[in-house]
Protein backbone atom coordinates (compact mmCIF):
# COMPACT_ATOMS: atom_id res chain seq x y z
CA UNK A 1 0.00 0.00 0.00
CA UNK A 2 2.72 2.32 1.47
CA UNK A 3 4.80 1.75 -2.28
CA UNK A 4 1.51 2.14 -4.55
CA UNK A 5 1.24 5.51 -2.88
CA UNK A 6 4.99 6.57 -3.34
CA UNK A 7 4.36 5.50 -6.86
CA UNK A 8 1.43 7.68 -7.47
CA UNK A 9 3.42 10.86 -6.60
CA UNK A 10 6.04 9.87 -8.46
CA UNK A 11 3.88 9.51 -11.68
CA UNK A 12 2.59 12.94 -10.39
CA UNK A 13 5.47 14.62 -9.81
CA UNK A 14 6.97 13.66 -12.88
CA UNK A 15 3.83 14.90 -14.67
CA UNK A 16 3.68 17.83 -13.38
CA UNK A 17 7.22 18.43 -14.00
CA UNK A 18 6.68 17.90 -17.75
CA UNK A 19 3.58 20.18 -17.84
CA UNK A 20 5.83 22.95 -16.69
CA UNK A 21 8.24 22.66 -18.71
CA UNK A 22 6.56 21.98 -22.62
CA UNK A 23 4.30 24.83 -21.63
CA UNK A 24 3.72 27.32 -24.41
CA UNK A 25 6.00 30.03 -23.71
CA UNK A 26 2.76 32.59 -24.91
CA UNK A 27 -0.42 31.71 -24.03
CA UNK A 28 -3.89 33.45 -25.17
CA UNK A 29 -7.25 33.93 -23.32
CA UNK A 30 -10.07 36.15 -23.55
CA UNK A 31 -9.48 39.66 -22.25
CA UNK A 32 -9.61 40.52 -18.41
CA UNK A 33 -8.05 43.38 -16.56
CA UNK A 34 -8.06 41.57 -12.97
CA UNK A 35 -5.87 38.69 -11.75
CA UNK A 36 -7.74 36.37 -9.67
CA UNK A 37 -5.62 36.06 -6.35
CA UNK A 38 -3.74 39.09 -6.58
CA UNK A 39 -3.86 42.93 -5.85
CA UNK A 40 -2.92 46.12 -7.58
CA UNK A 41 0.41 47.15 -6.54
CA UNK A 42 1.12 50.23 -8.84
CA UNK A 43 -1.21 51.63 -11.82
CA UNK A 44 -0.77 54.12 -14.24
CA UNK A 45 -4.01 54.97 -14.45
CA UNK A 46 -3.75 58.57 -12.28
CA UNK A 47 -0.64 59.23 -13.24
CA UNK A 48 1.33 56.88 -11.45
CA UNK A 49 5.45 57.71 -10.74
CA UNK A 50 7.98 56.72 -13.10
CA UNK A 51 9.66 53.58 -12.92
CA UNK A 52 13.65 53.53 -12.46
CA UNK A 53 15.77 50.97 -12.73
CA UNK A 54 19.63 51.85 -12.22
CA UNK A 55 20.54 48.63 -12.69
CA UNK A 56 19.59 48.32 -16.41
CA UNK A 57 19.25 52.01 -17.37
CA UNK A 58 15.81 51.84 -17.83
CA UNK A 59 11.98 53.40 -16.95
CA UNK A 60 8.70 53.24 -17.86
CA UNK A 61 5.34 53.38 -16.74
CA UNK A 62 3.30 50.03 -17.18
CA UNK A 63 -0.45 50.38 -16.82
CA UNK A 64 -0.55 47.68 -14.00
CA UNK A 65 1.46 45.52 -11.74
CA UNK A 66 -0.46 43.04 -9.64
CA UNK A 67 1.43 41.01 -6.76
CA UNK A 68 -0.04 37.20 -6.04
CA UNK A 69 -1.45 37.02 -2.36
CA UNK A 70 0.06 33.38 -2.23
CA UNK A 71 4.06 33.79 -3.19
CA UNK A 72 4.62 37.40 -3.38
CA UNK A 73 5.25 37.25 -7.19
CA UNK A 74 4.31 39.92 -9.70
CA UNK A 75 2.71 40.60 -12.85
CA UNK A 76 3.36 43.31 -14.91
CA UNK A 77 0.20 44.38 -17.30
CA UNK A 78 -0.15 46.42 -20.32
CA UNK A 79 -3.51 47.67 -21.41
CA UNK A 80 -2.76 47.98 -25.53
CA UNK A 81 -5.70 49.87 -27.80
CA UNK A 82 -5.29 48.14 -30.80
CA UNK A 83 -6.85 44.41 -31.81
CA UNK A 84 -5.48 41.35 -32.70
CA UNK A 85 -6.17 39.97 -36.05
CA UNK A 86 -8.08 36.89 -34.92
CA UNK A 87 -5.74 34.58 -36.76
CA UNK A 88 -2.53 35.92 -35.20
CA UNK A 89 -1.48 33.96 -32.29
CA UNK A 90 1.21 35.94 -31.15
CA UNK A 91 1.40 39.67 -29.79
CA UNK A 92 3.25 42.67 -31.81
CA UNK A 93 6.74 42.54 -31.61
CA UNK A 94 7.36 46.20 -30.06
CA UNK A 95 4.45 45.64 -27.39
CA UNK A 96 6.26 42.07 -26.15
CA UNK A 97 9.23 44.22 -26.14
CA UNK A 98 7.98 46.68 -23.90
CA UNK A 99 6.30 44.20 -21.93
CA UNK A 100 9.92 42.87 -21.32
CA UNK A 101 11.51 45.58 -20.47
CA UNK A 102 9.12 46.37 -17.91
CA UNK A 103 10.04 42.55 -16.74
CA UNK A 104 13.19 43.95 -15.89
CA UNK A 105 12.31 47.08 -13.90
CA UNK A 106 10.45 45.11 -11.72
CA UNK A 107 12.98 42.40 -10.92
CA UNK A 108 15.47 45.98 -10.15
CA UNK A 109 12.91 47.43 -8.22
CA UNK A 110 10.90 45.03 -6.19
CA UNK A 111 13.79 42.44 -5.92
CA UNK A 112 11.99 39.18 -7.39
CA UNK A 113 11.92 37.87 -10.95
CA UNK A 114 8.10 38.72 -12.41
CA UNK A 115 7.10 35.08 -13.85
CA UNK A 116 5.11 36.17 -15.78
CA UNK A 117 3.57 39.58 -17.11
CA UNK A 118 0.60 40.21 -19.56
CA UNK A 119 -0.32 41.98 -23.48
CA UNK A 120 -4.15 42.87 -23.27
CA UNK A 121 -5.45 44.05 -26.24
CA UNK A 122 -9.11 44.44 -27.09
CA UNK A 123 -10.19 41.60 -28.39
CA UNK A 124 -7.28 38.87 -27.10
CA UNK A 125 -5.00 38.65 -23.58
CA UNK A 126 -1.88 37.01 -24.31
CA UNK A 127 0.06 35.80 -21.03
CA UNK A 128 3.87 35.73 -21.70
CA UNK A 129 6.05 33.43 -19.65
CA UNK A 130 9.47 35.90 -18.44
CA UNK A 131 11.58 33.36 -20.44
CA UNK A 132 15.75 33.58 -20.69
CA UNK A 133 14.92 33.55 -24.03
CA UNK A 134 13.07 36.74 -24.19
CA UNK A 135 15.27 38.57 -21.94
CA UNK A 136 18.20 37.57 -24.24
CA UNK A 137 16.01 39.52 -26.80
CA UNK A 138 14.85 42.65 -24.86
CA UNK A 139 18.86 43.25 -23.63
CA UNK A 140 19.63 42.84 -27.71
CA UNK A 141 17.57 45.33 -28.21
CA UNK A 142 18.92 47.14 -25.54
CA UNK A 143 22.04 47.55 -26.34
CA UNK A 144 21.31 48.06 -30.19
CA UNK A 145 19.31 51.05 -29.20
CA UNK A 146 22.18 52.70 -27.15
CA UNK A 147 24.92 51.71 -29.48
CA UNK A 148 22.17 54.02 -32.04
CA UNK A 149 22.10 56.73 -29.68
CA UNK A 150 26.00 57.08 -28.82
CA UNK A 151 27.06 57.00 -32.26
CA UNK A 152 24.16 57.36 -34.25
CA UNK A 153 24.21 54.83 -36.62
CA UNK A 154 22.36 51.37 -37.03
CA UNK A 155 20.88 49.00 -38.68
CA UNK A 156 17.38 50.48 -39.57
CA UNK A 157 15.26 48.71 -42.36
CA UNK A 158 12.53 51.37 -42.72
CA UNK A 159 9.13 50.11 -44.29
CA UNK A 160 6.28 51.59 -44.90
CA UNK A 161 3.85 48.93 -42.73
CA UNK A 162 6.57 49.84 -39.77
CA UNK A 163 6.76 53.43 -40.19
CA UNK A 164 3.30 54.77 -41.63
CA UNK A 165 1.92 54.76 -37.88
CA UNK A 166 5.56 56.07 -35.84
CA UNK A 167 5.65 58.39 -33.64
CA UNK A 168 9.36 59.71 -34.57
CA UNK A 169 7.99 59.69 -38.28
CA UNK A 170 8.08 63.21 -39.89
CA UNK A 171 10.10 64.26 -36.58
CA UNK A 172 13.22 62.86 -35.44
CA UNK A 173 13.93 60.04 -37.69
CA UNK A 174 16.35 60.57 -40.49
CA UNK A 175 15.60 57.37 -42.27
CA UNK A 176 12.27 57.48 -43.37
CA UNK A 177 10.97 58.96 -46.68
CA UNK A 178 7.36 59.76 -47.74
Amino acid sequence: MERTIIYIIIILTVTYIIYKITRPAITIKKPKHGILGANIIYSDEEGGKLLVSDKYDLQGKPDYIFQRILGGSYIPVELKSASIKEDQNYPHEGDLMQLAAYFLIVEDLYGKRPKQGRLIYKNKMFIIKNTRSIRKEVNKHLKDMRRMLDTGKGEVKPSFPKCRNCVCRGTVCEWYEE
